[in-house]
C-alpha cells in the first residue's frame, strides 16, 4: 500500500516537469521557425516575411540579379528571366532554355514552381500584385526589389543583405554608392546646373519626374528640361520640337547593341560606329542644332548596360563628369566603372560603353 502511494506521489511531482519541458520543447521549435524566418519592407512598402536565409531566389530583371551578386549573394540565385539570361558572357551560369520567363511582366509561373523557388524577385514595373497571387498556392514569395530605383539604393541593398545573410558585403557595396553621390553634392552645392535631356534606346523617349532615369539625373547634378512637365505628359514620346525650345545643355542617349533584345543591355558594348551615327543623327534632328547642347558639341551616348549599373550610379558618376570637368576634377568614373565590374560582378572592365571618353 505504501509503495503505491509512494509511486503515485511520485508521479504526480514528475507531472509539472515534463509539462514544463514540453512548454520549454515548444517554445524552443516557436523560436526555430522564427529564427528560419525575416520580415522585410520591399521597394512598394510591402511588408513580407520571407525564409531566412534564402537559398533558392529566382530572379526577374538583370539589375536586380547584378545587386544581388554585388552583395555576393548570387549563388542564392537559382534561375532567371531570358533578359538577363540572354548575355551568355556576363551570365554563363544561368540556362537561357531554363528560365522563368521573358521578363518581369511576362513571367512562367508554372516554370517558376517547378523550379522549387523560396522566393520571386522582380521590380516594381513588375507584375508582382499577380505574381504574388499565382503563386501563393505554391508557398512561394513575392519581393519587389527595383535594382533602376536609385532613390531607395540603400533600402534594397540592406534588404538584399538581410535576406541572403550577406550583411558585411552589402554594407561594403553601400559604401562604395554613397562616397561618389556625397562628392558630387557637396562639389556642385553653389554651382549653376545644366540642363538635361535624356532620352532611352527609343527615340523621343525620354525622364520624367518619378521614373527611373530621373534620380539618376538628380544625382549626376543636371536638371531635367522636363522636371515641370504636366502629368499627362509622363510616360509618353515627346515632341521634337518641345526638346528644342526647351534647350538642354546636354544631351545623353542610352544605345544597345542591336541583337540585344528590346530595351536590355548586353556586357558586350556597341561599336564605335553605332556611337558615332547615334551622336550624328542627333545633330541632325530638324532644329537641334539651335540647342546649347549641340552647339557645343556636348551630346553623349551611354550604353544600356552601362549606364544601368550599381542603380544607375555609373551613369551618373559619367554625366556629372561630363558636365562638370571643373568642379569634379577627384571624381574618376572610369576608376567607379572598373570597380563596379572587377570588384562587384566579377569581370574586366570594358571600354566602349561610354561615349566619347572622358577626357584625362
Amino acid at each position: 500500500m505504501k509503495k503505491r502511494l509512494f509511486k503515485f506521489i511520485l508521479v504526480l511531482m514528475l507531472i509539472p516537469i515534463f509539462v514544463l519541458s514540453g512548454c520549454a520543447k515548444d517554445e524552443r521549435e516557436k523560436q526555430a521557425d522564427k529564427d528560419n524566418t525575416i520580415i522585410l519592407v520591399d521597394n512598394v512598402g510591402r511588408k513580407v516575411e520571407l525564409p531566412f536565409p534564402v537559398k533558392k531566389a529566382v530572379v526577374a530583371n538583370r539589375y536586380n540579379s547584378e545587386l544581388i551578386r554585388a552583395c555576393g549573394a548570387i549563388n542564392g540565385v537559382i534561375a532567371v528571366d531570358m533578359g538577363t539570361a540572354q548575355d551568355r558572357e556576363y551570365w554563363k551560369q544561368f540556362d537561357p532554355k531554363n528560365t522563368i520567363g521573358k521578363d518581369a511582366k511576362d513571367l512562367n509561373y508554372e516554370k517558376i514552381a517547378e523550379l522549387g523557388a523560396e522566393v520571386l524577385i522582380l521590380p516594381a514595373n513588375g507584375s508582382y500584385e499577380e505574381a504574388e497571387k499565382k503563386l501563393e498556392p505554391f508557398g512561394i514569395k513575392v519581393f519587389v526589389i527595383s535594382g533602376y530605383d536609385t532613390a531607395d539604393f540603400q533600402n534594397q541593398i540592406t534588404n538584399i543583405g538581410k535576406m541572403f545573410d550577406k550583411e558585411k558585403e552589402a554594407e561594403k557595396f553601400i559604401k562604395y554608392f554613397n562616397e561618389p553621390i556625397e562628392y558630387i553634392k557637396k562639389a556642385l552645392k553653389d554651382v549653376e546646373k545644366k540642363k538635361v535631356y535624356f532620352e532611352s534606346t527609343t527615340e523621343y523617349n525620354t525622364s520624367f519626374p518619378g521614373d527611373y532615369y530621373a534620380n539618376m539625373i538628380n544625382y549626376s547634378g543636371g536638371i531635367n528640361i522636363f522636371e515641370d512637365a504636366p502629368k499627362d505628359m509622363h510616360g509618353k514620346k515627346v515632341d521634337s520640337e518641345e526638346i528644342v525650345k526647351r534647350n538642354p545643355d546636354f544631351i545623353f542617349k542610352n544605345v544597345t547593341p542591336d541583337k540585344a533584345i528590346k530595351g536590355t543591355g548586353l556586357y558586350e558594348a556597341p561599336s564605335k560606329e553605332l556611337m558615332d551615327k547615334t551622336i550624328e543623327d542627333i545633330k541632325k534632328r530638324a532644329g537641334w542644332d539651335e540647342t546649347n547642347a549641340v552647339k557645343n558639341n556636348n551630346v553623349y551616348t551611354m550604353s544600356q548596360f552601362g549606364h544601368g549599373g550599381a542603380s544607375k550610379l555609373i551613369g551618373a558618376v559619367y554625366m556629372a563628369k561630363w558636365m562638370y570637368p571643373e568642379q569634379l576634377k577627384d571624381l574618376n568614373p572610369d576608376e567607379i566603372y572598373r570597380q563596379w565590374l572587377e570588384d562587384f560582378q566579377g569581370f574586366k572592365n570594358l571600354q566602349g560603353h561610354f561615349y566619347p571618353e572622358i577626357k584625362k
